[in-house]
């Protein structure tokens, strides 16, 4: 999770260690300079921010959509929801599945957050700058809880338990005709 996706100039030979030291320092210092101030300002630590940002950026492929996916992990952990995110739970077994089946979310892990509230223990994979301002930047007035992903890298958002097992329907509905395919 501290490891910052970037493009880097690198020396044939680079060492591993050295790698690492460089990715780590350029997460540090793109956090330091962009975001730090923001975070002290909302209470949060950098490891939270880095740890949800890394939840938006498996959940995330629009990007458009990463400041209300913040927004909804946030309103979750402000009303002592549990996040209930597939990709942590994909993070958690030993062998990451292309797809999380019900029978997946019982498994037994601090980064299984359909069984842990709050935060896993750490990130799950190494966020980018816009999934780091989003969970900073959150799009303002969310009230949304759920959302529902789409198959087209787009989700549906909701701001009820009713609503969004609606939106479960119609997007299962729409996966199973023909024109979903």
């Amino acid at each position: 999770g501290y490891l910052f996706p970037d493009t880097y100039e690198l020396i044939p030979g680079t060492g591993c260690r050295e790698l690492a030291r460089r990715f780590v320092t350029r997460m540090l210092d793109v956090y330091a300079k962009s975001f730090e101030a923001r975070a002290e300002s909302l209470g949060l630590t950098r490891h939270d921010v880095i740890t949800m940002a890394s939840i938006v950026e498996a959940e995330a492929v629009v990007a458009a959509e990463r400041p209300r996916i913040a927004a909804v992990f946030q309103n979750r952990i402000r009303l002592g929801m549990k996040l209930q995110s597939d990709p942590t739970v994909a993070y958690a077994m030993a062998q990451r599945p292309a797809r999380i089946y019900e029978k997946d979310l019982v498994i037994e892990s601090p980064y299984n957050t359909y069984l842990v509230a709050g935060l896993p223990p750490g990130p799950i994979c190494s966020p980018g700058e816009l999934s780091l301002r989003a969970v900073l930047y959150p799009t303002p007035g969310c009230r949304d809880l759920y959302f529902v992903a789409t198959g087209d890298g787009h989700h549906v958002f909701s701001e009820t338990n009713e609503a969004h097992n609606e939106a479960r329907r119609q997007v299962a509905a729409a996966r199973k005709s023909p024109e979903g395919d």
